[in-house]
This record gives C-alpha cells, sequence and structure tokens, in this order.
C-alpha cells in the first residue's frame, strides 16, 4: 500500500485529470471518514486505466459500474465495504424510424449541445430504431425534456428500468493476417486495413487505446492477450500464432463492437 497523499495521487496529471483525480481523492476521504457512499461521475477508458495504476494512494479501493456488465465509461464510486452499491444511473430511451443513419457522434453531439458535461454520460448503445443514452441521475430528466434531435433527425425520449433494455448481442468477427513485427503502428495497419503511414497518423491523433491507456508511440511493442480499441472500428483481443518462412509473425485479432 502506498502512502495515503492527495498530491502523490494526483501527481504527474494534466490540469484536466488533476482536477477530477483530486475530486476522486476527496471522495475516497469523505466515504471513509463518514462512512458514507460517494458516487462521482462517468470516465473514460483512459482515466479508469490511469485511476487503477493510482490505487495504492487512496485509502479506499474505488467500485466501477456504467449501468450494465460491459459498459465501457464506467461511474466511479467509494462504498463501505457492508452496504451495497446503488450508483445514481438513468437509462434514457431514444426512439426513431431512423436511429440506424445515425451514428455514435451524432448522438453524442446533440447530448452536449444541451450544455451537458462529458462527464455526466456514460455509454450510448444504438439498436435497429431505438437507443439507450447512460446518465448521471441528476441530468437524465434534463435530457428526456429537452432532446428533441438527432443531427437533424426528430427522436423521442423516455426514461426507462434498466430491466426494460434489451442489449444488442455482442457480434465478434476475426481479421487475421501477418505482420512483419508486433509493433503497434503493424498491428494497427491490419486492424484498419491501411498502410504503416495512415496507421502512424491514427495513432497519432489519439484514435488507439491500448489496455485502456492512448496510446502514443507508434513502435509500442504488443504482446499476445492485449486489448487495442481503434476509434470507429471497435476494440479488439490480440493472438499470436508462429512466424511464416519469411519470418513474419501470424496473429488474429478478435474485434467486437
Amino acid at each position: 500500500m502506498g502512502r495515503i497523499n492527495k498530491d502523490s495521487f494526483t501527481y504527474g496529471l494534466d490540469s484536466r485529470h488533476n482536477i477530477m483525480f483530486a475530486h476522486i481523492f476527496d471522495m475516497a476521504t469523505a466515504c471513509e471518514k463518514y462512512y458514507s457512499a460517494t458516487y462521482g461521475d462517468f470516465l473514460s477508458e483512459n482515466s479508469i486505466s490511469e485511476l487503477s495504476k493510482r490505487e495504492q494512494f487512496l485509502p479506499l479501493k474505488p467500485v466501477l459500474f456504467g449501468g450494465y456488465d460491459d459498459a465501457e465509461r464506467k461511474m466511479v464510486a467509494f462504498v463501505p465495504e457492508d452496504i451495497e452499491p446503488d450508483f445514481p444511473i438513468c437509462v434514457v430511451k431514444i426512439s426513431s424510424p431512423r436511429i440506424k443513419s445515425l451514428s455514435h457522434r451524432d448522438f453524442l453531439g446533440s447530448i452536449l449541445a444541451l450544455g451537458i458535461k462529458r462527464e455526466k454520460c456514460g455509454d450510448i448503445i444504438i439498436k435497429e430504431d431505438e437507443a439507450y443514452g447512460f446518465f448521471s441521475e441528476d441530468i437524465a430528466s434534463y435530457v428526456s425534456n429537452n432532446l428533441t434531435k438527432i443531427g437533424r433527425e426528430g427522436v423521442k425520449t423516455q426514461i426507462v428500468e434498466p430491466s426494460q433494455i434489451e442489449l444488442p448481442e455482442k457480434s465478434f468477427r476475426e481479421i487475421k493476417g501477418t505482420v512483419s513485427s508486433l509493433r503497434l503502428d503493424s498491428v494497427i495497419a491490419l486492424f484498419a486495413g491501411c498502410g504503416r503511414t495512415k496507421a502512424s497518423e491514427i495513432i497519432s491523433g489519439g484514435l488507439v487505446f491500448v489496455g485502456g491507456i492512448q496510446a502514443a508511440k507508434n513502435d509500442l511493442h504488443l504482446k499476445d492477450g492485449d486489448t487495442i480499441s481503434l476509434r470507429g472500428k471497435g476494440k479488439a483481443t490480440l493472438s499470436v500464432g508462429g512466424t511464416s518462412k519469411k519470418d513474419r509473425i501470424f496473429i488474429t485479432l478478435n474485434v467486437w463492437s
């Protein structure tokens, strides 16, 4: 266990994360002091990964939940051991005959245009004729009452119980090929179906995450079992096989979206 200290917990963070993590530290100390659950905002995959590396500087272990088991964005909380977590997460159902033609970016842009902060929004799940947005309880009614359009498409909204949600089944596909090495840019080139130069641009554009951490280096060496997220393409688990006669490495990307 590391030394319980806010400065140690927030050391090396950029200004935005420094403020966020200082608040998380205060939540942990308040839970310990008053023996009462504290709930925060939704964290991105990158922030969750950063939090896990700094848990040793907290008095309590954080609890994370995004409204359903496989959520990517998750709300952070601190809960006494003998108390069952009760996350203040609400689900807004968004309906329109043309939902399928709308992208995740369309949904998020219209929601943020209402003046809502990103950290108050969890995942957005898009189905054939409806979508589900996960929100902090304190802003869910505002979203439901004011979200009338996604892009140019009119929509209807209502707050629903999580038990009413029918989540789509995950779809998996395999991308198989060979790479000259397990460098990130080589693997991303196969993942994105492009050349190494374009893969490098994708990485430098902040669109690639490895193990939940935003990747910044083209020459990051990957290993069997690593999880790679590529914005717009989904998330994949890397499976490494043998080598070809020309010493190229066989790999499989098990992709789900």
